[in-house]
């Protein structure tokens, strides 16, 4: 049996279900929803590979964190999740207003998220499965997270010249000439907050 579907595991199994259910209901553009499921199954499929991990704690929630917010930018498209229009409505105030954004910036976040949600897992899996030391498992982690950025680019890409317009949502550029090369930047980010986390948390335990 996998790790992941152990008992203690359930509730964010049964989290990630149910937001998978509500985005598959009405979603803005149903093309677009399917074809994000790419990303979702892929991942997945990887996941119950890996039937000798035990991932901790951290790693499964980050996971479970991607996932929902991944899903919920296939519910409403990348560039219309009303982020902004939430945060207006518990009287926050406008968060693109504040930081002067012009586009929607949902997409820039699961991109954060990619770095910064996957970099755990890929370690652990490295450092089990592999049997690599915490620095070469970051290293490698470093590799993963941008390749597997850059080849969903790539699919946004072909999705866009075989879908033409139908594949635009699913871009989610809004114009943004350098959108790709943002995407992956955003993931190295992720990646480095989890890297400096690692750093801090050896440097404690050898105190």
């Amino acid at each position: 049996m996998n790790r992941i579907l152990h008992s203690e595991n359930r509730p964010l199994i049964a989290l990630c279900v149910m937001v998978w259910i509500l985005s598959a209901l009405g979603p803005e553009d149903r093309l677009t929803w399917l074809l994000e499921q790419i990303a979702t199954v892929l991942v997945i499929t990887v996941l119950m590979l890996q039937t000798g991990v035990v991932y901790s704690r951290a790693a499964l929630t980050g996971l479970a964190l991607l996932f929902c917010a991944h899903t919920i930018g296939t519910h409403y498209t990348y560039s219309l999740v009303p982020y902004d229009a939430w945060l207006q409505a518990i009287g926050s105030g406008s968060l693109n207003e504040l930081m002067g954004w012009e586009r929607n910036q949902y997409d820039r976040l699961v991109h954060v998220l990619w770095g910064l949600c996957l970099t755990q897992p890929i370690c652990e899996t490295l450092e089990q499965r592999l049997r690599a030391g915490s620095r070469a498992a970051s290293h490698l982690s470093l590799h993963i997270v941008l390749s597997t950025a850059a080849i969903y680019e790539l699919l946004e890409w072909a999705a866009a010249m075989v879908f033409g317009d139908g594949g635009l949502a699913y871009v989610g550029a809004q114009g943004d000439f350098w959108d790709a090369q943002a995407d992956i930047a955003v993931c190295l980010i992720g990646w480095l907050v989890v890297m400096l986390l690692r750093l801090l948390g050896h440097s404690w335990n050898r105190r």
